[in-house]
């Protein structure tokens, strides 16, 4: 893969949450969004002075209205070929996504999301919809593997 010149680090949180099914929370982004109609996992940008967990919780709350109770680091992904965004997403720039995804074990609530979501469903392994956004579904499978240690990608 050739890479673009000129690339802006974009620090990004994701949470894989999962119910007591084993089914995972997904999304999809609304018109207006950055790649609508694209499925993913909640989450967003890390607000300046944000720290990671604190960004994924308060993503999770806004785009989904559940609480964040419990969870852990899932994984760091950084890997070029999927976190770089194929057009300029900052004026003549790209971005590439470094993405903290954490693995959330409890919550509380009813999904109810905002102006960024359409839709909404919970899916197993074997059934995820699409079209999804490119750096997902790796995060997603590692969410359903996940034995305690986190993977970096």
């Amino acid at each position: 893969m050739s890479l673009p010149n000129k690339i802006l680090p974009v620090p990004a949180a994701n949470a894989a949450i999962l119910n007591d099914r084993g089914e995972i929370l997904l999304t999809r982004r609304a018109p207006g969004i950055r790649e609508p109609g694209k499925w993913c996992l909640p989450g967003g940008h890390v607000e300046p002075g944000e720290k990671w967990w604190n960004a994924v919780c308060r993503e999770v709350k806004e785009e989904t209205g559940l609480t964040v109770l419990a969870g852990e680091l899932l994984g760091i992904y950084s890997d070029p070929e999927l976190t770089i965004t194929p057009i300029p997403y900052y004026g003549d720039w790209h971005g590439q996504f470094l993405a903290a995804t954490f693995i959330i074990h409890r919550f509380s609530g009813d999904v109810i999301p905002n102006e960024e979501v359409d839709l909404w469903g919970w899916y197993r392994p074997g059934n995820l919809p699409q079209p999804m956004l490119r750096s997902h579904p790796v995060r997603i499978q590692d969410a359903f593997r996940y034995q305690g240690v986190p993977f970096v990608r």
